[in-house]
């Protein structure tokens, strides 16, 4: 079974009433990240909140390299067949086996490292929440390739809702809190997000909780190249500028800085979001042959991604200093380190432009290509993030690795746009 040939007006309606049920979503999770950004920041010194970074930070590199793409594949895979249970059961397999394996592994590298236990106790409880993250990804992937957003989004809505009245109930009844108080909120809150989303699809379809083990080893092999992509495109865009900040700032500054890049990672998901809900109608124009149709929305898209970077570079470089205070403490903004949210905020307008050009290669089967340009991206951001080791100014440090951050990803959207464009000039339609 494959999805209906929508023609590109309908398909436009559904991935518009996708996205905006997503963003709608997104919006109601940053009130409530807010609430719980406020009540850790005010709670915690500068320095305190700096260690509570680090922790989250350490076990989200994990969380990439667990995260092997099984959520765009199961996106592609189900766009064919939306009611396999074969392809979902397996998946979540893959996910569970890939994900504890990572996260044994961050754990144990804590206890060998003589890491603090408040460190070991709170990367354990924060990888917990991020094993339960991974786990209902498989199932908003299920929902994603039915155009069932909106009740992915309402799981994760309810699972924010007692993460965050767990945390008010921590900070004010617990006397000396400590991170991992903090995280044991995030486990229970992705553990509930994650019961609500297994139960959502075992309403469409009915699970089969057969495990075929030819099956989870070709799905991992075909999600493979998209974790690769993942991984690398993460060390240059989030994790290798995140380890380089932590060991030239203070904590304290670490702090301001964590906070800034937080906000720009929470406003560079809107194209993923869009994309996403784009990936199953591009999957079954490019599958089909309706080059024509892919290419109209491909550059309809680019138009839109352009006009919202451009706007979310502007008013978010006006308004970023006002909304950090009234996130967290005006303690995070520091004078000094002030350039750093206007460069952020280029960084997640460039990523819109990666987003697209990465997720419709991957929709055209060019995701074993975009891999290895990948490497290209990550090469030109190396080269500003050992320059930033033969300066002693720490302004100057902390541009040249933004700029690293900024140069790898906008090479990327530079080499898919170009790979796209010669897709299309390679299919001509005739006709729509």
């Amino acid at each position: 079974m494959t999805l209906p040939n929508y023609s590109l007006s309908i398909l436009g309606k559904k991935i518009a009433f996708s996205a905006i049920v997503q963003l709608a979503g997104k919006v109601l999770q940053i009130i409530l990240s807010a609430v719980s950004l406020k009540l850790i920041s005010n709670f915690l010194t500068q320095e305190g909140y700096g260690v509570y970074a680090s922790i989250t930070e350490y076990a989200l590199f994990f969380s990439a390299v667990g995260n092997l793409g099984i959520f765009g594949n199961v996106v592609r895979l189900m766009s064919e067949k939306p009611n396999d249970s074969k392809i979902f059961t397996n998946a979540l397999f893959v996910r569970a086996f890939t994900g504890i394996f990572f996260f044994v592994i961050a754990i144990l590298i804590c206890i060998l490292n003589g890491s603090s236990e408040a460190f070991t106790i709170g990367t354990a409880l924060f990888c917990s929440a991020l094993l339960f993250d991974l786990l209902t990804t498989v199932c908003d992937g299920m929902l994603q390739s039915n155009y069932l957003m909106g009740r992915a989004t309402a799981a994760l809505i309810l699972g924010r809702i007692v993460q965050v009245a767990m945390l008010f109930w921590i900070v004010k009844n617990v006397g000396s809190l400590q991170q991992f108080w903090i995280l044991g909120a995030a486990m229970v809150g992705s553990l509930f997000t994650f019961l609500i989303s297994i139960f959502l699809v075992a309403q469409k379809i009915k699970i089969n909780w057969k495990l075929e083990w030819g099956t989870m080893l070709l799905f991992f092999k075909k999600s493979l190249p998209y974790g690769i992509i993942f991984i690398t495109n993460n060390l240059y865009f989030r994790f290798i500028p995140d380890y380089l900040a932590n060991n030239f700032l203070s904590d304290a500054h670490f702090a301001s800085f964590n906070i800034s890049f937080r906000i720009s990672q929470v406003l560079s998901l809107a194209s993923t979001f869009i994309m996403f809900s784009a990936l199953p109608g591009l999957t079954e124009y490019i599958d089909g042959k309706h080059y024509e149709k892919a290419k109209k929305l491909f550059f309809s898209l680019q138009k839109i991604f352009l006009i919202a970077g451009v706007a979310l570079v502007v008013f978010g470089s006006l308004i970023g200093p006002y909304a950090i205070a009234i996130l967290t403490h005006a303690k995070y903004n520091i004078p000094e380190l002030s350039f750093i949210l206007p460069m952020m905020l280029v960084l997640a307008a460039v990523s819109y432009g990666y987003d697209l050009v990465f997720l419709s290669l991957f929709a055209a089967g060019k995701d074993i290509w975009f891999m290895w340009r990948e490497f290209i991206g990550l090469g030109l951001s190396f080269i500003f993030f050992l320059a930033s080791y033969f300066t002693s100014d720490m302004t100057e440090k902390m541009i040249l690795i933004l700029l690293g951050a900024i140069a790898g990803e906008t090479i990327m959207v530079i080499l898919g746009t170009i790979k796209m464009r010669k897709i299309f000039r390679g299919h001509p339609t005739p006709t729509l």
